[in-house]
């Protein structure tokens, strides 16, 4: 008779998992070193480094490992840190330095930040990002990181001035993204711009340019432009961490009228502005661009005739465009300049347009202008966001004239965020009069509106009643999607 106490079946099972664990820490240990260090990259740096105690196999992986990610945290370890970037910089092997990013602050310590850069350099970086704060003293970038062959991704995010040396090739980068930089003045600017022959993707954010007067965007590669100057807009609201003592005043522009910034575009597919518009954008020679995004903010009202005039100068540069995506402040800066509506340029390849409200279509001669002079737009696209209606029974929306395309082409409109107030019942009768060739409309509730308006009740109420509209399309299905409340 077989008797086994339960104490020896613990032990047992004890036993078998410490022997699993200790095959499996074999397995693991008889990787080949590229593994085992492409599994060191997903941790952070620290971290990979206190792998080392695990074996005497893994001792001195961490000298080798592509990716380096420093972040320095609270300012009462900044020694450590420092010591800590230092040593792990000097003990790397030979080997290449794939990914290096670094977040601190400078403060007087731009040699050490230089130093690192050069270390990185020498080991063949290829993707850099330097998030730079708090400096006490100027910062001159050595121009090693100007030449680098290796190199190609760059991220610069520091509120600081970009010194730019007289020899400069990014010969391998691909992607630039610079983030609230102060450009030094306009021929280093240029030379920046100049300097990066296979550039693909280019995004400047936030940066300060009023020691620019005129700069040209240009590179023959360069297929996605991205460029946000909501730095002022930010700044009312207190949310520059990154400003400090040294650069104090180096984004007062209230006496810059703005940069003038031509954008040659043989091979952009894309391009999106976000911001006011403090500098003047124009394009020369755009016809290869497809997706185009524009959200601008009104300013005072001193600036915003001045600022539809410079909406109206992006948009005659993009007349091939395919997509374009409208905020709501767009459209209100445009109104600011009427005399211009009939100066809209004509888009023969616009097949999608992405608006912020229907009301726009009835209130914004820019818009119906568009709607006017887009005959193959088929499809048509409002992302609802919150606004007072202006809409009355007394005095209803119409289209003056059909848009052609909502007699030919107009296939499909989606509305995101609906409500169902009057304007939009309003808004969506007329596009179910009006386009004869519509296929389908769909129409998703703004669910957390209808909580206290009667929920899935009302919105089925809604729903009801949009059925009985009137169709000029009588193939069109209307595809109402309902809340969950």
């Amino acid at each position: 008779m077989d008797v086994s106490f339960p104490l020896d079946k613990a032990k047992k099972q004890k036993f078998r998992k410490k022997q699993n664990a200790n095959k499996s820490r074999k397995e693991i240990d008889n990787l080949p070193d590229p593994i085992l260090q492409h599994i060191l990259s997903y941790l952070s740096t620290k971290n990979a480094i206190q792998m080392s105690i695990l074996s005497k196999r893994w001792k001195y992986l961490w000298t080798s490992i592509p990716k380096l990610d420093f972040d320095e945290g609270a300012l009462d370890r900044r020694l450590m840190f420092m010591k800590f970037v230092e040593r792990v910089l000097a003990l790397h092997d030979p080997s290449n330095i794939k990914n290096f990013s670094v977040s601190c602050n400078v403060q007087y310590d731009t040699s050490h930040i230089n130093s690192w850069i050069c270390s990185v350099v020498k080991h063949k970086v290829q993707v850099l990002n330097l998030y730079l704060r708090n400096f006490q003293e100027l910062l001159a970038l050595l121009p090693c990181l100007f030449t680098c062959e290796s190199l190609e991704v760059l991220t610069l995010h520091m509120f600081h001035s970009l010194k730019i040396p007289s020899s400069i090739c990014f010969s391998s980068l691909k992607i630039l993204t610079l983030e609230k930089v102060i450009f030094s003045d306009g021929h280093s600017t240029q030379q920046l711009f100049m300097g990066c022959p296979i550039l693909e993707n280019l995004s400047i954010v936030d940066c300060i340019w009023k020691n620019v007067k005129t700069v040209c965007i240009s590179s023959p590669m360069l297929q996605r432009l991205f460029i946000s100057d909501r730095y002022l807009f930010t700044e009312n609201y207190d949310e520059n961490d990154d400003k400090d003592d040294l650069n104090a005043d180096a984004d007062d522009q209230n006496d810059f009228n703005g940069c003038q910034v031509v954008i040659f575009g043989t091979s952009l597919k894309s391009f999106s502005f976000d911001g006011e518009l403090i500098n003047d954008y124009w394009f020369y020679n755009s016809s290869s661009i497809v997706d185009v995004s524009i959200q601008v903010f009104e300013r005072n009202e001193v600036d915003c005739y001045q600022d539809a005039h410079r909406v109206y100068k992006l948009l005659s540069g993009l007349s091939s465009v395919e997509k374009l995506t409208v905020s709501k402040g767009t459209v209100e800066v445009l109104n600011h300049a009427e005399e211009l509506f009939a100066h809209v340029p004509a888009f023969y390849k616009l097949t999608r347009l992405s608006l912020e409200s229907v009301e726009s279509l009835f209130t914004c001669g820019a818009v119906q202008t568009i709607h006017q002079n887009s005959p193959c737009l088929d499809f048509l696209d409002f992302q609802m966001v919150f606004c007072i209606a202006r809409y009355n029974e007394n005095c209803d929306w119409v289209l003056d004239k059909v848009p052609t395309c909502f007699v030919t082409h107009l296939k499909t409109i989606e509305i995101s965020g609906f409500r169902g107030d009057e304007e939009e019942m309003h808004a969506v009768r007329i596009f179910l009069e009006s386009a004869s060739v519509l296929e389908r409309i769909v129409i998703v509730c703004d669910d957390y509106h209808f909580k206290s308006r009667g929920g899935l009740k009302k919105q089925k109420e809604i729903y009801k009643q949009i059925l009985l509209f009137p169709r000029g399309s009588m193939s069109c299905a209307v595809d109402f999607f309902l809340g969950f409340n």
